[in-house]
């Protein structure tokens, strides 16, 4: 009986060892796991409460309002020059009347008849019968320079609808230069108009009531309108483009908005 006592008693200690082993590692386990979560959660609340600071930096680009008044005279002056060329009134005397590419007579003429050799019947138009080599050097620099005015407003609408301050910077500069040159080109034919047909005057007879008529003076407006349109684009500073504007965001913790 004794030793079968002995024998139980050693069973009931294994098992009880058994036992203590799991017991302990569940311990362990629970104490780790404990210790992970506590340290998991304290950084938790230590990021709740640490409010986060954000500093971005944008680049607006402004248009201003120098390219877009720029753009509307060049306009305006891509319209004056296409009406002075169609018209037929640069110079007149009398029922006639005479443009760069035709000469007319008007048809209230009193004596119902050519004003000089040459003209047109009354009523009629017809290229310049006469020397007329001014004329069409006037016509040739005027289709010139309203060809590069209409070419500097769509340089100042490609840069206008650029993004990058570089490339806008880059179109406007062309611009500018050519509606410059364009400027130079009506001068020199707007000039040599009147002084060409004064040397040429003998031409049209014994006629010397000549006068300048409102087709010149629409020319001169669509130089003046371009010569402004350069200025404006020369006086507006590229640099003048691009604004730069800070802005700081700061992240309020959770628990600052629920009081």
């Amino acid at each position: 009986m004794k030793e079968e006592e002995e024998e139980n008693g050693e069973k009931e200690d294994e098992v009880m060892k058994r036992r203590q082993i799991p017991s302990r590692l569940r311990k362990g386990f629970g104490f780790h796991f404990y210790f992970f979560f506590f340290l998991d959660d304290r950084s938790k609340g230590s990021s709740k409460m640490v409010a986060v600071q954000r500093t971005t930096i944008e680049a607006v680009s402004a248009v201003r309002p120098l390219k877009i008044i720029s753009l509307i005279c060049l306009f305006i002056a891509v319209g004056f020059s296409i009406l002075s060329l169609c018209s037929t009134s640069w110079l007149k005397s009398g029922s006639f009347r005479t443009g760069l590419f035709q000469e007319c007579t008007s048809s209230n003429d009193p004596n119902h008849a050519p004003p000089f050799v040459g003209a047109p019947e009354p009523g009629k138009c017809h290229k310049p019968s006469r020397n007329s080599g001014f004329l069409t050097a006037a016509a040739v620099l005027l289709l010139i320079s309203l060809f590069l005015t209409a070419l500097a407003a769509l340089f100042n609408i490609v840069g206008l609808s650029k993004g990058d301050v570089r490339g806008k910077y880059r179109w406007y500069r062309l611009a500018t230069m050519i509606a410059a040159f364009s400027v130079l080109l009506q001068l020199i034919a707007l000039i040599m108009f009147p002084v060409a047909f004064y040397v040429k005057m003998n031409e049209y007879g014994n006629r010397r009531n000549w006068e300048v008529d409102w087709s010149y003076g629409i020319a001169w407006g669509a130089t003046l309108f371009t010569l402004g349109a350069s200025i404006m684009l020369i006086c507006d500073k590229e640099h003048e483009e691009v604004y730069y504007k800070e802005k700081t965001i700061y992240n309020p913790p959770p628990e600052l908005n629920e009081r």
